[in-house]
């Protein structure tokens, strides 16, 4: 097993790879932008409830991490993604990576990895905004709940 860290660098959010990966986002994290080695890629949910998100690139879309429908690059069998409110998971036969968010706001966010995977740096960078992307949807929904019973 791999560990891998993705930290929080000046507004970008850097994967500890070489060569260097990276994620930048707007604030409410309805899209983004993944850099790796291998190109540039536009990150973003495929519905306003934010299961399903996508990272397109010039050819087509490569990643798509859905629970009902994922698919990953590389050769192998179905992808099946499992989000949760702390982290989640993509299995794709006997290959496994998990996520784990940080419990505070900023600190780093761990992904194990099992097994190999083809664009590594694109998979893992994709799952870490799914997974941010909904928490930052529940934030701004509580805010907006509180914001409206106190006014």
């Amino acid at each position: 097993m791999t560990e891998l860290t993705v930290r929080k660098q000046d507004g970008t959010f850097v994967l500890d790879s070489a060569p260097p990966a990276s994620l930048r986002t707007g604030w409410t994290w309805r899209c983004g932008e993944i850099r790796t080695g291998t190109g540039l890629w536009t990150v973003e949910p495929t519905g306003r409830r934010r299961i399903g998100f996508t990272a397109r690139g010039e050819h087509g879309v490569p990643v798509r991490l859905d629970p009902g429908r994922s698919h990953v690059p590389g050769p192998g069998g179905v992808a099946h993604w499992a989000p949760g409110r702390c982290g989640g998971e993509l299995v794709r036969d006997g290959n496994r990576l998990a996520v784990r968010l940080p419990g505070r706001l900023g600190g780093p966010i761990r992904v194990d990895v099992t097994g190999e995977w083809a664009e590594l740096e694109l998979v893992v960078l994709t799952a870490c905004f799914a997974l941010m992307s909904r928490r930052r949807r529940r934030t701004l929904i509580m805010m907006a709940a509180v914001s409206a019973g106190s006014g």
